[in-house]
């Protein structure tokens, strides 16, 4: 029963996380400027994911 109990609190706990993460990007979506920001800084880091992994 215990082992029910732990494992319903964590999926409990994993659906308000992706809740609270939904929402937190619903609310930058509404803020162009955060969402213009956001997008920004995205370009510049995706330049950096293929850095020296040519040969591999």
């Amino acid at each position: 029963m215990q082992i029910i109990v732990e494992e319903a609190i964590e999926a409990y706990q994993g659906q308000r996380l992706l809740e609270a993460t939904n929402a937190a990007y619903a609310a930058l979506q509404n803020d162009p400027q955060a969402w213009l920001e956001l997008l920004e800084e995205r370009a510049e880091w995706d330049v950096t994911l293929a850095d020296g992994l040519e040969g591999l």
